[in-house]
Protein backbone atom coordinates (compact mmCIF):
# COMPACT_ATOMS: atom_id res chain seq x y z
CA UNK A 1 0.00 0.00 0.00
CA UNK A 2 1.33 3.57 -0.43
CA UNK A 3 0.68 6.62 0.94
CA UNK A 4 0.05 9.80 -0.79
CA UNK A 5 2.51 12.22 -1.02
CA UNK A 6 2.67 14.62 2.11
CA UNK A 7 0.97 18.19 1.54
CA UNK A 8 4.27 20.27 2.02
CA UNK A 9 5.48 18.56 -1.21
CA UNK A 10 1.93 19.97 -3.05
CA UNK A 11 1.83 23.58 -3.91
CA UNK A 12 -1.44 25.05 -3.48
CA UNK A 13 -2.83 28.40 -5.18
CA UNK A 14 -2.54 31.52 -2.04
CA UNK A 15 -6.49 31.92 -2.09
CA UNK A 16 -7.55 28.23 -2.46
CA UNK A 17 -9.83 26.56 0.13
CA UNK A 18 -8.50 23.33 1.40
CA UNK A 19 -10.13 20.48 3.59
CA UNK A 20 -8.27 18.99 5.93
CA UNK A 21 -8.77 14.78 6.27
CA UNK A 22 -7.46 11.87 8.21
CA UNK A 23 -6.91 8.82 6.13
CA UNK A 24 -6.23 5.02 6.73
CA UNK A 25 -6.38 1.99 4.64
CA UNK A 26 -9.24 -0.51 4.59
CA UNK A 27 -9.53 -3.20 2.45
CA UNK A 28 -7.17 -2.06 -0.19
CA UNK A 29 -8.93 1.25 -0.27
CA UNK A 30 -7.33 4.40 1.23
CA UNK A 31 -10.36 6.64 3.01
CA UNK A 32 -10.23 9.65 4.32
CA UNK A 33 -12.66 11.42 7.33
CA UNK A 34 -12.87 15.24 7.55
CA UNK A 35 -10.18 15.81 10.82
CA UNK A 36 -13.10 17.64 12.71
CA UNK A 37 -15.05 14.42 12.60
CA UNK A 38 -12.35 12.84 14.54
CA UNK A 39 -11.69 12.99 18.42
CA UNK A 40 -8.67 10.78 18.25
CA UNK A 41 -6.88 7.95 16.74
CA UNK A 42 -5.17 4.94 18.88
CA UNK A 43 -3.29 1.61 18.02
CA UNK A 44 -5.09 -1.74 18.79
CA UNK A 45 -7.23 -1.14 21.77
CA UNK A 46 -8.46 -4.11 24.00
CA UNK A 47 -12.25 -5.13 22.57
CA UNK A 48 -14.85 -6.76 24.95
CA UNK A 49 -17.59 -8.55 22.56
CA UNK A 50 -20.93 -7.87 23.14
CA UNK A 51 -23.07 -11.11 22.51
CA UNK A 52 -26.15 -10.63 20.11
CA UNK A 53 -24.91 -7.81 18.98
CA UNK A 54 -24.91 -7.08 14.91
CA UNK A 55 -22.21 -8.30 12.77
CA UNK A 56 -20.47 -5.19 12.49
CA UNK A 57 -20.17 -4.23 16.28
CA UNK A 58 -17.06 -5.93 17.08
CA UNK A 59 -17.61 -5.02 20.60
CA UNK A 60 -16.52 -2.27 22.99
CA UNK A 61 -13.92 -0.50 24.57
CA UNK A 62 -12.78 1.43 27.42
CA UNK A 63 -10.94 4.96 26.48
CA UNK A 64 -9.91 6.05 29.87
CA UNK A 65 -12.91 5.50 31.33
CA UNK A 66 -15.43 6.15 28.62
CA UNK A 67 -17.46 2.87 27.09
CA UNK A 68 -17.09 3.30 22.88
CA UNK A 69 -18.71 0.94 20.60
CA UNK A 70 -16.24 -0.32 18.19
CA UNK A 71 -17.63 -0.70 14.68
CA UNK A 72 -15.95 -3.39 12.42
CA UNK A 73 -15.72 -0.83 9.61
CA UNK A 74 -14.96 -3.50 6.82
CA UNK A 75 -17.75 -5.13 7.73
CA UNK A 76 -20.47 -2.24 7.92
CA UNK A 77 -19.54 -1.20 4.59
CA UNK A 78 -19.70 -3.90 2.90
CA UNK A 79 -15.69 -5.05 2.26
CA UNK A 80 -13.30 -7.63 2.67
CA UNK A 81 -10.86 -7.32 5.28
CA UNK A 82 -7.37 -7.75 4.04
CA UNK A 83 -5.62 -8.25 7.55
CA UNK A 84 -7.07 -8.88 10.98
CA UNK A 85 -4.74 -5.80 12.80
CA UNK A 86 -6.58 -2.57 13.70
CA UNK A 87 -6.39 0.76 14.67
CA UNK A 88 -9.36 2.53 16.27
CA UNK A 89 -9.93 5.99 14.58
CA UNK A 90 -13.02 7.43 17.37
CA UNK A 91 -15.41 9.92 15.70
CA UNK A 92 -18.11 11.55 16.77
CA UNK A 93 -17.17 14.87 18.21
CA UNK A 94 -21.12 16.36 18.91
CA UNK A 95 -22.81 13.23 20.10
CA UNK A 96 -21.88 9.66 21.11
CA UNK A 97 -18.81 8.67 20.11
CA UNK A 98 -18.05 5.33 17.99
CA UNK A 99 -14.51 3.78 17.02
CA UNK A 100 -13.87 2.72 13.65
CA UNK A 101 -11.61 -0.32 13.29
CA UNK A 102 -9.45 -0.24 10.16
CA UNK A 103 -6.53 -1.45 8.91
CA UNK A 104 -3.63 0.61 8.97
CA UNK A 105 -3.32 4.85 9.83
CA UNK A 106 -2.44 6.85 6.92
CA UNK A 107 -1.77 10.68 6.75
CA UNK A 108 -3.34 13.88 7.50
CA UNK A 109 -4.04 15.32 3.90
CA UNK A 110 -4.78 18.79 2.83
CA UNK A 111 -6.85 18.49 0.14
CA UNK A 112 -8.28 21.52 -2.10
CA UNK A 113 -11.88 21.52 -2.05
CA UNK A 114 -11.79 22.17 -5.94
CA UNK A 115 -10.41 18.69 -6.01
CA UNK A 116 -13.43 17.32 -4.10
CA UNK A 117 -15.84 15.10 -6.42
CA UNK A 118 -19.12 13.68 -6.10
CA UNK A 119 -18.55 9.83 -5.75
CA UNK A 120 -19.79 7.47 -9.15
CA UNK A 121 -22.62 5.63 -8.93
CA UNK A 122 -20.23 2.24 -8.58
CA UNK A 123 -17.28 2.00 -6.99
CA UNK A 124 -16.02 -1.46 -7.15
CA UNK A 125 -16.27 -4.05 -4.24
CA UNK A 126 -17.72 -1.04 -2.03
CA UNK A 127 -21.23 -0.01 -1.10
CA UNK A 128 -21.16 3.80 -1.33
CA UNK A 129 -23.88 4.23 0.59
CA UNK A 130 -21.53 5.57 2.92
CA UNK A 131 -19.47 7.18 0.64
CA UNK A 132 -20.19 11.56 0.95
CA UNK A 133 -17.33 12.51 -1.58
CA UNK A 134 -14.39 10.96 -3.55
CA UNK A 135 -10.69 13.16 -4.51
CA UNK A 136 -8.19 11.30 -7.22
CA UNK A 137 -4.49 11.75 -5.89
CA UNK A 138 -1.99 11.17 -7.87
CA UNK A 139 -1.70 6.98 -7.10
CA UNK A 140 -5.57 6.44 -5.24
CA UNK A 141 -8.70 7.24 -5.24
CA UNK A 142 -9.61 9.02 -1.96
CA UNK A 143 -12.76 7.62 -0.65
CA UNK A 144 -14.41 10.56 1.93
CA UNK A 145 -16.85 8.52 4.30
CA UNK A 146 -19.87 10.36 5.53
CA UNK A 147 -18.83 10.08 9.57
CA UNK A 148 -22.68 11.36 10.44
CA UNK A 149 -24.38 8.49 8.59
CA UNK A 150 -21.63 6.00 9.84
CA UNK A 151 -23.02 7.45 13.37
CA UNK A 152 -26.42 7.54 12.77
CA UNK A 153 -25.94 3.18 11.38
Amino acid sequence: MTVPAKTEDKVLALNEETKLFITFWLGGFLFAIPVEEVVEINRSLDITPVPLSTKFVAGIINLRGQIITAIDLATHIGLEKHSQAHHNVIIGRDGEPISLLVEQIGDVLEIPVSEIEEPPDVIEGLDTKFVKNVCQLPENLLVILDAKLLLNN
